[in-house]
Formats: structure tokens, C-alpha cells, sequence
């Protein structure tokens, strides 16, 4: 399929709809003067018709002067009289003289009708009368010469000012569309070396129209989003394809060991699947996290049910003293019942993982404290934890996929770096918020803050 220019789309459209617009409006401007021209023509015929029968009806024919008759007719009209057999008496003609010869028609009425010769075309007009000086027929014939040059004039008028105009209106939408079509094809060069050279280039173009400014904010706001998205991809399959890497080398390291020894010594073959067994439960627990953050781009479609959130708390935190005794859980919580309609698991997951995730970093003081306090609108859930802390310039990027804080211990704290981001796709289905305070070697508080209203 021919593709056309948008500039030519435009020069062809505005040139068509100037010509159509301009055609209809000469049409029935010609139209509407020809019948009014038309219209005075007759009006002119029948005012001799009328002052002739007034003059012949009135006074003997032989004492009717010429200039009478002439002061009756228009110019270049001639007017005969007929007997009533139809046989011409006399016939006058004020201006140039006519030639026309008027064929003996008998009539009851006054009549104007129009005809057309090879002299041109004319109004002929007739009238009886029947009074006591005159029995007969009058006829006036008038000539259309000046309403068919008129018209003629219109119409050349109308064709070389049409001409001028569509030329005109060509001439200026050309330039029009091409100051238009020039921001567009600015951006459409541009688009082309983004292409070529990748991600980071940005469209630099400031075009002063408000609908090209926005689609250049639009599209660099769009690439700032693709950009992000591809180095989340990139930089989520090296850090899974890493995650993988290493579990699975240490399970063929250990598969060739006991390949090799573990026949003949049950301890090697013991110690070997042991570790084994740990690793592709690692593997395991990886995959199910990360299809987790997969699954319908995270948004759930469970059933949710009224939950009391001081009481899962509570009943979560006690589970927690009997797994960690040398721990201390403080609990500081509202004394109001706070009643937030959520998926029992979901709850339940986002409060193991930030209670989870507090007890792995605060492994000195090992206290724990956990409050919740109702307001207004929402109700705020905090965890704070006396660790090792975030580094300031770190916190932003906390709840990103394979983020650790302690990276030298990561594996021996048993994480995957997943948590954190399960967490928080977990909170923002329920429309909630959640952030993170901490001060490095001292302390890290998690706020988790829900609508009352979800």
C-alpha cells in the first residue's frame, strides 16, 4: 500500500474543501441572481404589456404618437399590434432595431413566455384586447442580451476568482502543513536514531505547539518507563540465572562426589545428599517466589474476609517467642480493634516476612518491637528491629528483586532477596503503602499503612 505524506494529505483536503466551499457559494450566488435578474426581466415585460393595453384601451389608435409608445417600452423591446385575425397593423422597436419576427400566437390572457433562436433568447409577451377602439392582440418581445451578459460575467468572474483563490489557498497550505508536518518530522528523525542508538536517548525537541509538546513529553516518559522496565528484566534474569547458577553447581559437585566416592563411603554419600537436599529446596523456594511476583503481574484474585489485625499479630508474634525464646517481642498495640478486610495468607505472608526478615538482621540485641496504631482514613503497621541497619543511600532500593543489605552473609541467612518485593506487591493490592527508617548499625523500622477502606 502507497504511503502519503501527511503534508499532502492536508494540501489535498484543504484545497478540496476551499474548492467545494467556493463552488456551492458561486453556485447559488449565480442562481439566486439569475432569478432575481430573471425575475426583474418579466417584471419589465409586463409593465409594457400592461401600459400598452392601458394606451390602446383608452384612446382611438389614430391618435396614439409614437413617443407614447416608446415611453412605454424598455429599451431594445419591440411591441406589435395585431387584428384579431391575427394580422400585424404595426410594430415599434426603441433602441437598435430588431429583426425578430414574432409568430401570431392567440391568447386570453395576458402571457410571458421565453424562447431562443439563432438571434439569441427573448421574452415574448402577449395580451388580448377587446374594447371600443381596438380589437386585437399586442405583443412585446424583449431581449435577454443583458441579463445573459450579466450572467456570463458572473460566471467568468466566479471561474478566475475561484482560479485565484484555490491557487492562493494551495500556495498557503503548502507552506501551512509544511510548518505543521515540520515538528512531526523532527520527532520522526529523532525516533529513528533512538532507534539505532538505544534506550538512553531522549527526544530534545521544543515545538511551541501544546499537542506535539505533549507527544514528546509522552514519548519520553514512555522510554523512561521501557528503559526501566528492560534493566529490571536484565538486571532480575542475571540475578535469578545467578541465584540458579550456584545451588545447582553444588549439586553436581556433590552428584560427581558421590559419583566417585560415595559407592564405598556412606558418610561422603550422607553428607552429599544432605547437601544436595538443602539446595534444591533453595531452588525450589526461589522458583515459587519468583513465579509469586509473576503471577498476574502480582494482583490477586482471592477472597478476602474481615480480619482483626491486632489479634493476627498477636497470634503471629506468639508463634514466634516459642521458635525464638532468646528473642524480645515488645508489642505496643492500638486499643482499638482495627478491622481490615485482607486474604488470611496474604496478611500471614507479609507479617512473616518483614517479622522474618527483622529477626535475620538482628541477631545481637535480638529485640523486636511491633506496633500498630489506628488513625483517621488508615492504620499504620510498624516493625522495628535493633540490627545491623540500612545504609541511607541504600533504603531506595530495599524492596528490589535480590537485594540484600548483608551480601557477605546473604546465603548463610538463608534469603533469597525476594521477600521484601513479595511484600510489597502484596501491600499494594490492597492499595497500601510501605516504607522503611533505619540508621546504619542501630536500628530499621518497617511502617505498612492500609486504607481503612479497601
Amino acid at each position: 500500500m502507497n504511503k502519503q505524506s501527511l503534508k499532502y494529505r492536508w494540501l489535498r483536503l484543504s484545497t478540496l474543501i476551499i474548492s467545494v466551499t467556493y463552488l456551492i457559494f458561486s453556485s447559488l450566488l449565480i442562481y439566486f441572481t439569475s432569478m432575481y435578474l430573471k425575475d426583474q426581466e418579466y417584471r419589465s415585460v409586463d409593465r409594457s404589456l400592461e401600459e400598452l393595453e392601458s394606451l390602446y384601451e383608452s384612446q382611438p389608435i389614430n391618435t396614439i404618437s409614437q413617443n407614447e409608445i416608446y415611453s412605454s417600452l424598455y429599451d431594445r423591446q419591440k411591441m406589435i399590434l395585431y387584428t384579431q385575425s391575427g394580422e400585424e397593423v404595426f410594430s415599434a422597436t426603441t433602441g437598435i432595431p430588431m429583426d425578430l419576427d414574432s409568430s401570431f400566437e392567440p391568447v386570453h390572457d395576458r402571457e410571458i413566455s421565453a424562447m431562443n433562436n439563432d438571434d439569441g433568447s427573448f421574452l415574448e409577451g402577449r395580451v388580448e384586447l377587446d374594447s371600443q377602439y381596438w380589437d386585437g392582440y399586442i405583443t412585446v418581445v424583449h431581449p435577454l442580451d443583458y441579463y445573459n451578459s450579466v450572467i456570463r460575467m458572473m460566471v467568468f468572474i466566479a471561474i478566475i476568482v475561484g482560479f485565484l483563490s484555490i491557487l492562493f489557498t494551495s500556495i498557503v497550505s503548502y507552506f501551512f502543513s509544511t510548518q505543521m508536518v515540520k515538528p512531526i518530522r523532527n520527532i520522526a528523525y529523532q525516533l529513528r536514531r533512538i532507534e539505532s542508538e538505544g534506550f538512553s536517548e531522549r527526544l530534545q525537541i521544543e515545538t511551541n505547539t501544546e499537542e506535539t509538546d505533549y507527544m514528546v513529553d509522552s514519548f519520553n516518559h514512555m522510554m523512561d518507563s521501557l528503559e526501566r522496565s528492560y534493566n529490571q528484566q536484565k538486571q532480575f534474569v542475571e540475578d535469578a540465572s545467578h541465584e540458579l547458577r550456584t545451588p545447582l553447581q553444588i549439586i553436581q559437585g556433590h552428584l560427581k562426589l558421590i559419583s566417585r566416592w560415595g559407592r564405598h563411603k556412606p558418610e561422603v554419600l550422607d553428607e552429599s545428599l544432605k547437601i544436595s537436599i538443602d539446595e534444591l529446596q533453595r531452588i525450589n523456594k526461589l522458583v515459587e517466589e519468583l513465579l509469586l511476583l509473576t503471577k498476574n503481574d502480582g494482583k490477586t484474585a482471592e477472597v478476602t474476609e474481615e480480619a482483626e489485625i491486632n489479634e493476627e499479630i498477636k497470634s503471629r508474634v506468639d508463634a514466634l517467642r516459642k521458635l525464638h525464646p532468646d528473642y524480645t517481642f515488645t508489642l505496643d498495640l492500638d486499643e482499638q480493634p482495627i478491622k481490615f478486610h485482607i486474604n488470611p495468607y496474604h496478611l500471614e505472608q507479609i507479617l512473616v516476612i518483614f517479622l522474618d526478615n527483622a529477626l535475620k538482621y538482628d541477631h545481637e540485641r535480638k529485640h523486636i518491637i511491633v506496633t500498630t496504631e489506628k488513625k483517621d482514613g488508615h492504620f499504620d503497621i510498624a516493625i522495628t528491629d535493633h540490627g545491623i541497619g540500612i545504609p541511607e543511600d541504600e533504603i531506595e532500593a530495599i524492596f528490589d528483586r535480590f537485594y540484600r543489605v548483608d551480601k557477605s552473609r546473604s546465603r548463610e541467612l538463608g534469603g533469597n532477596g525476594l521477600g521484601l518485593s513479595i511484600a510489597r506487591k502484596l501491600i499494594d493490592n490492597y492499595k497500601g503503602k510501605v516504607w522503611m527508617e533505619s540508621e546504619e548499625g542501630h536500628f530499621t523500622k518497617v511502617t505498612i499503612r492500609f486504607p481503612l477502606e479497601n
